[in-house]
């Protein structure tokens, strides 16, 4: 009987050692970037805006300010605001982008990832008569043309413009005085 044991039982224990292995290397290498501008956000703003210093706003307990829909508002010297937001399109959460909004309505969208399928669904990010559909629109009340074969993409980037804006009509005089 023992025979029948021994094996399952050493092979638990192989799996628990390694488990916990890599539970103590994940913590020992993990490094939060929540709140930091990372180099691919800073790739992206330099994108819409060049190159200027930007800052991460955040709330007075120290969290990243954040909106509905909104992952983190990021400014620079000149008030010039981007919305980094996460969104939905084929892929649940598959379209992270950063979409800059002034007074004249999008500035610009930079795609920071994009998880959608390729060949079909990135086509939102590289098809470039697609994204300029979307600069200078001043409110979410408007027309755009979804790419075909990429419908659920060209409408998550779409959600993501009017999340973008929506916060932006909302929460611009807090922005700007923070």
């Amino acid at each position: 009987m023992l025979n029948k044991i021994k094996p399952p039982l050493v092979l638990t224990v192989i799996c628990s050692v390694v488990s916990a292995l890599l539970i103590i290397v994940y913590n020992a290498t993990y490094v939060d970037t929540t709140g930091i501008i990372t180099d691919d956000l800073n790739k992206a703003l330099v994108e819409i805006y060049g190159d200027a210093e930007y800052t991460m706003l955040k709330n007075e307990d120290g969290t990243v300010l954040a909106y509905e829909g909104v992952t983190s508002v990021i400014v620079n010297e000149k008030n010039q605001i981007a919305f980094e937001i996460i969104s939905d399109g084929y892929t649940k959460k598959g379209i992270h982008v950063l979409i800059g909004v002034s007074d004249n309505g999008i500035e610009g969208i930079s795609f920071i990832e994009l998880g959608e399928t390729p060949g079909l669904g990135t086509n939102v990010r590289d098809n470039h008569d697609f994204v300029k559909q979307f600069l200078g629109v001043k409110n979410d009340n408007f027309e755009f043309n979804a790419l075909t074969g990429a419908t659920y993409s060209s409408k998550g980037v779409k959600n993501a413009v009017n999340t973008a804006l929506t916060a932006y009509q909302e929460h611009k005089e807090e922005i700007i005085n923070e």
